[in-house]
């Protein structure tokens, strides 16, 4: 038993020797590369028909204004996957539900390499909530982007 026990940590320096000299030679655990992602940013900010007007993280609080991001997605090629959109706010006094709404959360199909609009609209007093502001677009493989906005309270 104590001849074991003298034995034990020389086999177990034996063992670490190898499993490194493989690795040295590239024989061992493989890393993985990064993936690609499958969806990109194009664009952020403050939008106006349709069209970017301004690069920007900071939106004013007023009504009808638009913001978030576009973005395009890479994979599939020549085919459609779903996308999903995760709007969340600071925390938005819903008088329909009579409840506090942090998160809202849609699926969209896409067409790969087309770009799409991950956007918000202040359409009603009550959804202009002052604070962060984050827009989150996930592909299917779980490849995402996010972009986070600051609503402020312009001067007046």
């Amino acid at each position: 038993m104590k001849r074991l026990l003298a034995i034990l940590p020389v086999l177990c320096l034996l063992l670490a020797s190898c499993s490194s000299t493989l690795n040295f030679f590239g024989l061992g655990s493989k890393e993985e590369k990064p993936q690609e992602p499958s969806i990109v940013l194009v664009d952020y900010g403050i939008y106006e028909n349709g069209t970017l007007a301004t690069v920007t993280n900071a939106v004013p609080r007023k009504l009808g204004t638009t913001f978030g991001m576009r973005f395009r997605t890479l994979k599939p090629e020549g085919g459609t996957s779903k996308v999903k959109i995760i709007t969340a706010s600071p925390g938005l006094i819903d008088p329909s539900k009579n409840a506090v709404v942090f998160s809202n959360e849609t699926v969209t199909d896409v067409v790969t390499g087309k770009e799409y609009h991950c956007t918000f609209t202040f359409e009603k007093e009550w959804e202009m909530a002052t604070g962060d502001w984050t827009l989150t677009a996930v592909a299917e493989d779980g490849s995402s982007i996010k972009k986070t906005f600051q609503v402020f309270n312009p001067q007046q």
